[in-house]
């Protein structure tokens, strides 16, 4: 077994293989005209191989995965989704639209197709499913002819029902019309048949029914590695059979460790279920469609961990498109924006949106998963926060918990001098800095990487930092026999200089004052609330005079409150801050693509 466990690589990878489009018969979105409580024309596109569902409880997860299980041909969401007296299955609106959902994949020509499942009555079975002719009211492009679906093999594994035969029985099994007098006792009796098909002496045991069980498997030298690196744990041999011993359709695992021998029995539910899942996934047929709901359940964060290298791993060998369902940061970490679909209910008439492109952290919020390594933004002063937070506030409840947002009373100089020079010291900081606008040096941030080997003097780098900080910046270094540690004052400069780099941005303007001002609201709110014209012309055209926005504002404070202190020049702000927002202008568009970097960085 290869493979690397670097995730980054491994998705890069997979990116570039689906930019190439070597992922042959696969579906590029699903759309849902009206299917179940999903919101009515709700769409998912499938942008990366790996995607996963997440969401609280019974926001439909689980419903999409059954109609991608419905979605290629001789496939049905039937399968799961039927109606009884109990639930039935309505339609919609006065039209009565049935339940379907459509899709789009390219044939091996290229050629875009287009197919329609949709829930029709036929001879009295209202769950049958079939393709539909076009509609385009379902937003599908006009054909005459409808498209065949696409033909691709299914896998679908539901981890919450994945019990192995003897936990089946044990807990949900019964004893009726047996002379064993429980559970235990016929699971015993039980027990020296399945060791025979186990161990090889007996290859098939027949009943008046016909053969109670699959040939035996043993289980591959691939197979155990995979089996190994996903739990964390050497497993020697192992077999797998599939039996219906226990009245039941299940299958039984044997276990051969250094320490011992054991069966399912005595297994962990993790283990078994991970035997299946890597058996049935390994034994797909390239280009497959692989479903998985839940599959981090029993499974501890490490193992999860590792099963999604095993998944992208095995998206990269055999081009699989592969579907989960989890509640799992685990499984989420790590993965691009694409791949993560966040599921939430619509709280004006409770169906269920489909959220796209967030990132891991901003997922976490909709399953109400505490954040507990936010990061964190240093501002030069109270309104800068409250711009940020105000920006933050507008980019959605799930971006601005990724963050904490706070301002330092000294000023931009301590926050060179004290602050950065601690920051830059860890290795992927979260600690990021928002300066004023007027901080900006003219040139853009250098990389010293790209400075020659010559320049890389203790001397050559303060010049750099000074350039863009305007400011001496000192560091504490071991010292020696000789001085001062000249390799560690060296490493030191670098590791400033990239934080500057990757976590140091800058407000638009020169000032927080200066982004929210408004001459037009101010002159609006000088005339409200000055009756004489003439004065307010005069009050407009002193402010319009000024250059500092500070005076500005302690000028319009004195007009509208009365007074011209802290407080009142803080409702002022306020008020500003408010109107800009509202108007979402240029300033604040540069201030929301700094927040998405700082989000988007991993």
């Amino acid at each position: 077994m290869k493979m690397t466990t670097d995730i980054k690589q491994l998705i890069s990878v997979i990116q570039d293989i689906k930019s190439g489009n070597q992922f042959h018969k696969y579906i590029d979105f699903i759309r849902f005209p009206f299917y179940r409580n999903v919101e009515v024309d709700t769409q998912i596109n499938f942008d990366f191989p790996l995607t996963v569902f997440i969401g609280q409880n019974g926001c439909g997860k689980s419903s999409c995965l059954h109609a991608m299980y419905g979605a290629p041909m001789n496939y049905t969401p039937y399968s799961f989704w039927f109606d009884t007296k109990v639930d039935p299955i309505t339609y919609y609106d006065e039209q009565r639209k049935r339940h379907s959902f459509w899709y789009s994949y390219k044939d091996q020509q290229g050629n875009i197709k287009e197919v329609i499942k949709a829930r029709i009555k036929r001879n009295n079975d209202p769950n049958y499913w079939e393709t539909s002719r076009p509609l385009v009211w379902a937003g599908m492009v006009s054909r005459q002819t409808r498209d065949t679906p696409i033909e691709k093999e299914v896998v679908y594994l539901d981890f919450r029902a994945e019990l192995s035969a003897f936990d089946k029985y044990f807990y949900f099994g019964n004893t009726r019309n047996l002379s064993s007098r429980n559970k235990q006792e016929f699971i015993r009796r039980k027990s020296a048949s399945l060791n025979n098909l186990l161990s090889g002496k007996k290859a098939t045991i027949k009943t008046k029914a016909g053969p109670v069980n699959k040939p035996i498997r043993h289980i591959s030298e691939e197979e155990l590695e995979w089996i190994s690196f996903i739990l964390g744990k050497k497993y020697d041999s192992g077999e797998y059979l599939e039996h219906k011993l226990y009245r039941n359709n299940g299958y039984s695992v044997v276990f051969r460790t250094s320490f011992g021998n054991y069966s399912e029995a005595f297994a962990g539910s993790g283990e078994v279920a991970t035997v299946r899942l890597v058996l049935k996934i390994l034994d797909a047929v390239a280009y497959s469609l692989i479903l998985l709901d839940e599959p981090e359940v029993s499974l501890h964060p490490g193992a999860q961990s590792r099963l999604k290298l095993f998944l992208l791993e095995q998206i990269k060998l055999k081009k699989h498109q592969i579907i989960i369902t989890s509640h799992s940061p685990s499984i989420v970490n790590g993965l691009p924006k694409e791949a993560i679909k966040v599921f939430f209910q619509k709280p004006s008439n409770g169906r269920f949106l489909i959220n796209e492109n967030l990132s891991p952290e901003e997922a976490f919020y909709h399953i109400e998963y505490p954040n507990e390594n936010r990061k964190n933004i240093i501002v030069e002063d109270i309104l800068g926060q409250r711009v940020v937070e105000g920006v933050l506030s507008k980019m959605g409840a799930a971006t601005k918990s990724l963050f904490n947002v706070k301002y330092n009373p000294g000023g931009e100089s301590v926050i060179k001098k004290e602050f950065a020079t601690v920051f830059c010291r860890e290795e992927n900081s979260n600690d990021y800095i928002f300066f004023d606008g007027d901080q900006k040096p003219n040139n853009p941030h250098q990389d010293w990487r790209s400075f020659p080997a010559t320049d890389l003097t203790i001397r050559y780098l303060q010049d750099e930092i000074k350039r863009q900080t305007n400011e001496e910046i000192k560091f504490s270094v071991d010292g020696g026999v000789t001085g001062s540690n000249a390799h560690q004052q060296v490493l030191l400069l670098k590791q400033y200089l990239d934080y500057f780099l990757s976590n140091v941005h800058y407000l638009p303007r020169n000032t927080p004052e200066e982004i929210i001002w408004d001459s037009e609201k101010a002159e609006l709110q000088i005339r409200l609330s000055l009756s004489d014209r003439t004065e307010a012309d005069r009050s407009i055209n002193k402010i319009n005079s000024l250059i500092s926005y500070k005076k500005k504002y302690s000028i319009l404070s004195q007009i509208l409150y009365g007074e011209s202190n802290a407080e009142s020049i803080s409702a002022v702000h306020k008020l500003f801050l408010r109107y800009w927002l509202e108007e979402a202008n240029q300033d604040y568009k540069s201030v929301c693509k700094s927040l998405q970097l700082v989000v988007d960085r991993n």
